[in-house]
């Protein structure tokens, strides 16, 4: 067995993170969970803040996907609303 470098390492990380990400928002999303209800025990109220936008925006990208599997959005129109949510977020991050 060879021994994976570094980046690797690091990319089957972020790899298993995302797919753990993934499924917390597909659990959530079939539960019916607020966002609320998900960050109600995080104490600090930044922290808490980032990850409610996260979690909000990761969910409406979550539902456009879908849409744009049942044919109710093009993929043009799904790669708008997708950019510009992400944009929101990342402006969320360097204002807060």
């Amino acid at each position: 067995m060879q021994d994976k470098s570094f980046a690797d390492a690091i990319q089957d990380l972020q790899d298993r993170l995302s797919s753990d990400f993934h499924k917390t928002l597909g659990h959530m999303l079939v539960h019916r969970t607020t966002v609320a209800e998900a960050t109600l025990h995080i104490q600090n109220e930044k922290v808490r803040a980032i990850v409610k936008n996260t979690l909000i925006t990761s969910q409406m990208i979550a539902l456009l996907t879908l849409m744009k599997e049942m044919g109710i959005l093009g993929e043009t129109q799904y790669d708008e609303f997708a950019a510009y949510l992400m944009q929101s977020l990342t402006y969320q991050f360097y204002t807060s």
